[in-house]
């Protein structure tokens, strides 16, 4: 039997697997190849999605705010704010994971979702959705390793001009004879036009990577899960193996599979597998950006009592700065989790860098993780019986 290691090896392969390349289609056909093999019926779905929407998506909403500042600036202050609050809308879409998003604002390639279901036996009461992402991202000047570990700072400032722009255009409105609402557009717009720069830079340069922890390590563990559960079933449950594209740029595999997929929020649990390849284990509680989604109360406690087994081994984390897949079907209603592995200062090993090598994954956390997966999905089923 393979491996997550094994699984890991063979995907490495590739030099990456970038959202919409040839190499991330390649990957995404062998692996349904792999899945079909173990017995599962395989869906490859195709879909569209943003090449970028870290760096092209939040450089176009600031140019939109520039020309909203221009507008008020020349007196057409309610056009200015009702261009900022239309501009705002996908925005918070985007960082909350409901309603419009981005993807009006960017160019499209295709990318698509591996979906392997295990064939029924009539006895199903639970559904068990495990998943990794597939792609891989592409190092740019913001996860430069000097500059990474202030990714966060970065974009609170950068969402921070917005809300400076933002005020300076309502006080113009508001206030049209007062000449001082017209400092805060003018340092407004002088942040963002400075941002917009920066961000076009990034989506523009940098190279993509091979992403061996980010996400080989999740996609190989959850291969590794379907073989194991394909030789091993557990009565009762149904399972579906989904490895996910374009989770680099804003989780649109998962919200593509959601889109066609429905299930019993009552009776389903979603296990996401990320960056799982150097650190301590660790399992989120909740995800979100503007609107908090916490975890699935049965998944973290489950998580909680199993790390409490391993002093040291696993850990807990409140939240994450950018979504992982398993804040889409938490934002749903259904019950979800996340599982990453973090160095001891906070941060992703090698995120989104070119050092992020097999060379630098640790082999006994991948197969810890491993173990523990396994033990951590029939505990709960088990619980569920």
């Amino acid at each position: 039997m393979n491996t997550a290691w094994t699984y890991l090896e063979k995907l490495t392969r590739y030099p990456h697997r970038a959202v919409g390349s040839r190499e991330e289609a390649a990957a995404a056909e062998e692996a349904a190849g792999w899945l079909r093999a173990m017995g599962y019926s395989v869906e490859v779905q195709r879909f569209r999605a943003p090449r970028d929407t870290l760096y092209i998506g939040p450089a176009v909403i600031m140019a939109g705010y520039l020309a909203a500042g221009a507008l008020s600036w020349w007196h057409q202050p309610y056009i200015g704010v009702l261009l900022a609050v239309v501009l705002l809308i996908p925005l918070v879409g985007e960082m909350s994971g409901k309603g419009l998003d981005l993807d009006a604002y960017t160019p499209k390639v295709t990318s698509q979702n591996v979906i392997a279901r295990a064939p029924g036996r009539g006895d199903e009461r639970l559904t068990v959705v495990v998943s990794g992402h597939l792609d891989t991202q592409h190092a740019t000047w913001l996860f430069h390793p000097r500059i990474s570990p202030h990714v966060q700072t970065y974009l609170n400032l950068a969402y921070g001009s917005l809300g400076v722009m933002f005020v300076g255009l309502v006080l113009r409105a508001a206030l049209p004879s007062a000449g001082w609402p017209r400092l805060l557009l003018a340092a407004g717009g002088v942040l963002l036009a400075l941002h917009v720069a920066f961000l076009l830079a990034c989506a523009f340069s940098g190279g993509y990577i091979n992403g061996a922890n980010d996400n080989t390590t999740g996609a190989a563990l959850t291969l590794a899960l379907a073989e194991h559960f394909a030789a091993n079933p557990l009565p009762g449950v149904r399972f579906h193996f989904v490895l996910t594209g374009a989770e680099e740029v804003g989780t649109r595999g998962m919200k593509a599979f959601l889109r066609q997929h429905r299930y019993d929020p009552a009776t389903t649990y979603f296990i996401n597998l990320d960056n799982l390849g150097g650190g301590t284990l660790t399992y989120l509680e909740g995800e979100g950006m503007t609107i908090y989604h916490r975890f699935g109360a049965d998944l973290v406690s489950l998580a909680r009592t199993m790390a409490a087994e391993r002093p040291g081994r696993v850990k807990a984390k409140p939240n994450l700065l950018l979504p992982t897949d398993a804040m889409i079907p938490a934002a749903q209603g259904y019950q979800a989790i996340s599982f990453l592995a973090f160095q001891g200062d906070g941060s992703l090993p090698n995120y989104h860098w070119y050092t992020d090598t097999i060379e630098n994954v640790d082999r006994e956390l991948v197969e810890f993780a491993e173990g523990f997966m396994k033990e951590y999905i029939r505990r709960l089923v088990a619980a569920r019986a």
